[in-house]
């Protein structure tokens, strides 16, 4: 009953195809402020919390056993809040197996995000569109960055610009992060960044990207313009 609340048959049927798409086991970090009640039930403050709670929870129950939630309570495990650096909730950890995070999504992934969300979770269980190739051929010469997107649940071009953003990350093990922000949920992260419109990249605190951009637009910026336009013969 509570999936088709959320959403209808019809799309449904498309989150089970495509989280019948994952390869790896993947295991997401979800920080709520839950505290479990005397009868053992959790109950959660936040309202964007509870939702992207159920939300993750019908990916999981539709994923075969190849996606799980680990909700961590920023109220009953401070400690796990502060080793992630957890200071806003809702917040999404994508991490690897040595326990480094890779992508944080301060966001509910409704609306317009939740495609490319679903994407995220897909390379990071090892799907690779065709251009993965690319990026694995000039990661020397990638530098580090740290990345953050700002976007909406509204916005008609950030549904382009996200997974661009997470495939670089996955791809270079974390040489690159992303940090995925919803400027509704976060307008004082919106505010320090002077964000005026999404999506609105920003990297290594200092340098601004407006609007979309494609895999080698970033490639370009990653590597300062040193990449090899033979691409795979590089």
């Amino acid at each position: 009953m509570g999936d088709f609340m959320l959403f209808s048959e019809n799309e449904m049927n498309n989150i089970k195809r495509e989280m019948a798409k994952l390869k790896e086991k993947v295991v997401l970090k979800l920080f709520t402020d839950f505290k479990i009640k005397e009868d053992g039930t959790k109950i959660r403050k936040c309202m964007a919390c509870e939702g992207t709670y159920e939300l993750l929870k019908i990916l999981a129950d539709h994923s075969n056993g190849k996606l799980e939630i680990e909700e961590i309570s920023t109220e009953e495990n401070e400690e796990k809040a502060k080793k992630f650096n957890v200071n806003k909730i809702p917040a999404i950890l994508f991490v690897d197996d040595n326990d480094k995070e890779i992508i944080r999504y301060l966001a509910h992934p409704i609306g317009s995000e939740f495609v490319p969300f679903l994407n995220s979770i897909q390379y990071f269980s090892g799907v690779r569109p065709y251009y993965a190739d690319q990026i694995l051929t000039h990661l020397k010469k990638i530098n580090n960055a740290k990345m953050k997107i700002f976007i909406t649940p509204t916005c008609p071009y950030c549904p382009a610009t996200v997974p661009v953003l997470t495939l670089f990350a996955i791809v270079s093990k974390g040489k690159i992060t992303v940090e995925v922000i919803d400027v509704n949920m976060n307008p004082d992260l919106g505010m320090k960044y002077q964000v005026q419109g999404v999506p609105h990249t920003v990297v290594n605190e200092k340098d601004h990207i407006y609007g979309m951009f494609t895999p080698q637009d970033l490639l370009d910026k990653l590597t300062k313009g040193q990449r090899d336009f033979g691409g795979m013969y590089a």
